[in-house]
């Protein structure tokens, strides 16, 4: 059997072959009755299209980037992340039903020359546009793929001035509802240990904690500084301990941090929530896992990164594209 060509499906569906190619790129030139009456007749046929001709025909290459900071030294892969595995496994999904596939693409802090690279990526068509994912408050890349024109979106962080598209969590209804839980639990003053300050997640949750708790009858016992790490929610345990109260609870900005305090308390015999109730954040896997399962603040992953899609996706079609920000759930759970 000969294989199908693009001239057997204008043939049968009474078109020309020019007509064929454009129907099967999706082109915005055509009636949508004329691409279905051709994608009808090409499926019923058994067209197979060939992928480099579809990119050929529609100067697409159907792949977005997906932008991460390669980790150097001790730390682990940013992909073994539960955060950007959990947005990276919405992109995927995502971008499938939309017939286009997610090219992981690291970077490192030499960011000069991946703004370079990333548009090169662009020009030659290997991705049709970016979704970032971690970017440092400071970071320039945003402001320099802007000037060049680059389609792009940015998720956990933002533009001061809306410069460009981003999809941010907002952690304030799920702290509102926190402290609601936490008045009602009777506890009286709470511990907050804060994230990396150099991300825009640490300070929005910063400033969320501060405005919840002003509306709240908990008293602040003490802000300590933190970076995310299980080994930072241990070694800060003592000095939360150490002046530690009846009513007492302590706020992890992540779940990783908790499980590093869990640790610590399963060592020196500190019972939760009996003695201390706990907050994390995040709602990784890890909550369900430690004993008593830890309450904590959801963040919507899997929506942000579907959201990041669309959205870039609404770019390359040309449409008005508008940031998102998606409230943050909070989850009550035996550590309180």
């Amino acid at each position: 059997m000969k294989n199908l060509t693009r001239k057997d499906i204008a043939k049968a569906a009474g078109v020309s072959p020019s007509t064929v190619s454009r129907a099967l790129s999706g082109s915005p030139l055509l009636p949508k009755k004329t691409i279905e009456h051709v994608t009808s007749i090409a499926t019923k046929l058994g067209y197979k299209p060939n992928i480099l001709a579809r990119r050929l025909a529609s100067n697409r290459s159907f792949q977005i980037a997906f932008a991460v900071e390669l980790w150097t030294g001790t730390r682990r892969g940013p992909i073994q992340m539960s955060y950007y595995s959990a947005i990276l496994d919405a992109m995927v999904s995502e971008a499938f039903k939309r017939n286009f596939s997610v090219l992981v693409q690291p970077y490192t802090r030499d960011e000069e020359s991946f703004v370079e690279h990333f548009s090169n990526l662009i020009q030659t068509r290997h991705a049709d546009g970016l979704v970032f994912a971690g970017l440092n408050l400071k970071s320039r890349i945003p402001a320099e793929l802007l000037k060049r024109h680059l389609p792009f979106v940015v998720i956990g962080s933002k533009s001061a001035k809306n410069k460009y598209v981003s999809v941010n969590a907002d952690p304030y209804p799920a702290m509102v509802e926190m402290f609601n839980v936490l008045m009602q639990k009777k506890y009286r003053r709470i511990f907050f240990v804060e994230g990396d300050m150099n991300f825009h997640h640490a300070v929005t949750h910063r400033e969320a904690f501060m405005k919840a708790l002003k509306m709240s009858s908990l008293k602040l016992a003490g802000i300590i500084s933190g970076d995310y790490s299980r080994r930072r929610g241990y070694s800060a345990a003592p000095e939360i301990l150490v002046g530690k109260k009846k009513g007492d609870c302590v706020f992890f900005s992540n779940d990783r941090m908790a499980t590093g305090f869990y640790r610590y308390c399963y060592e020196n015999k500190v019972s939760m929530p009996d003695e201390i109730g706990v907050v994390g954040s995040d709602d990784d896997e890890s909550a369900l896992v430690l004993y008593p399962e830890l309450s904590t603040i959801r963040q919507p992953r899997v929506e942000m990164g579907a959201a990041a899609v669309n959205l870039l996706m609404d770019m390359l079609e040309k449409k008005k594209t508008e940031s998102v920000v998606i409230p943050n759930s909070f989850i009550a759970r035996r550590s309180i």
